[in-house]
């Protein structure tokens, strides 16, 4: 079987100082290509250590991806653990440092330190980066492909999308995995998994079934490499089960969700004023992209004590994030006004730090979406 794995390379990924995004979206391109990626391993700017990961990555997976560890300076080392990997010598490619001495000219003389990325094993061929100073490299030796990327997000996205992903593509032409997920809000995930019952436990062939708690509530997720028609059988029954507990399928989204239901009561626009909630709701509905006949978010305040108050609309969200109590509980209370009006309510959430603000902030769009036409 074709398997694939990453090693995501540098000190910061390890110390919790950057969160490791190239992760996720390589993990999901690898998916749609049909490339199963077995696992992901964070290792440190150490060259031994470099050196044994993409040994051992070899000897496991069809295809080893790095991101990380290119740039010039004294502890970019992911060069140097490949080449004692493969066993070859580094040696300056003259027409790699041209490249880059050109790329370096509109801002100067090049540092003698970005020599270093001009650099190669035998075996490895560069990968152009447009918009930075560190090829890539592919290298395809032993019946093994091992890419090597920038960990400059926007770096490796254009690298792989223009570069890699072609490239793999062509090489392998397997099927893409199909994926469908149903989620759902105000149940957890022991909840849900009760009531999807054999679904979960006992898919369809050639299917695998999962579920993971998210901050927009529960999501349960059906994957296969065959037929992807019987992923829709599945997405059914999911929804007949949560009955209205589920707000969506796939790309749908709560803020989404919550909006079109208020422009279904009558509601044309909202705002909101929250606190506490270091503008979590704010921020998220002003990433929602409008849907037709949804109610329009106008913008909103994040001080409840603030005297000029959010932006008039048909209706105001208000949102306050309660202190936790002793047992680390939080409650957030939520009410809407305007021409269609909801009480004030407290509901329970989990979480903490950004995580507790986001929750509290969905779970007030969640209490929208259950407004019923006499609350008008």
């Amino acid at each position: 079987m074709t398997t694939a794995e990453l090693l995501s390379v540098g000190a910061e990924l390890l110390l919790g100082e950057t969160v490791d995004t190239n992760a996720a979206f390589l993990g999901r391109e690898l998916a749609s290509l049909g490339l199963p990626l077995h696992s992901i391993h964070t290792v440190p700017d150490e060259r031994a250590a470099l050196g044994d990961a993409f040994t051992e990555a070899r000897a496991r997976s069809s295809v080893v991806v790095a991101t990380g560890g290119l740039g010039p300076t004294h502890d970019d080392l992911t060069r140097e653990g490949l080449a004692d990997a493969l066993g070859e010598d580094l040696a300056e490619d003259p027409e790699l440092l041209t490249a880059i001495e050109e790329r370096f000219r509109a801002f100067g003389p090049m540092p003698a330190a970005n020599r270093r990325q001009a650099m190669l094993v035998p075996s490895a061929e560069s990968l152009p980066n447009p918009i930075g100073s560190a090829p890539g490299w592919w290298v395809e030796r032993d019946g093994t492909i091992v890419v090597i990327m920038p960990g400059v997000p926007s770096e490796m996205r254009r690298m792989w999308s223009e570069q890699v992903r072609p490239r793999l593509a062509a090489r392998f032409a397997l099927p893409p995995l199909a994926i469908r997920s149903v989620k759902a809000f105000g149940i957890g995930e022991s909840a849900m998994a009760e009531r999807l019952g054999a679904l979960l436990t006992d898919p369809p062939a050639d299917v695998d079934a999962g579920i993971y708690a998210r901050d927009d509530g529960v999501h349960a997720r059906f994957s296969t490499r065959g037929d992807a028609t019987v992923l829709d059988r599945c997405v059914e029954r999911a929804l007949a089960a949560l009955g209205d507990d589920a707000y969506g399928t796939d790309d749908d989204d709560l803020a989404s969700a919550a909006l079109s239901h208020l422009g279904q009561l009558g509601v044309t626009t909202m705002a909101s004023w929250e606190s506490e909630t270091e503008g979590a709701l704010l921020s998220i509905l002003s990433m929602t992209v409008a849907r037709e006949g949804a109610a329009r978010y106008l913008g909103g305040v994040l001080d409840m004590g603030t005297p000029a108050g959010p932006p008039v609309g048909d209706a105001v969200l208000q949102v306050s994030l309660l202190a936790q109590d002793a047992n680390g509980r939080s409650r957030v209370r939520v009410a809407l006004s305007g021409g269609v009006a909801m009480p004030p309510v407290e509901l329970r959430i989990h979480g903490s730090g950004p995580q507790r603000a986001r929750r509290a902030a969905f779970a007030a769009l969640n209490a929208i979406r259950g407004l019923s036409p006499s609350g008008r």
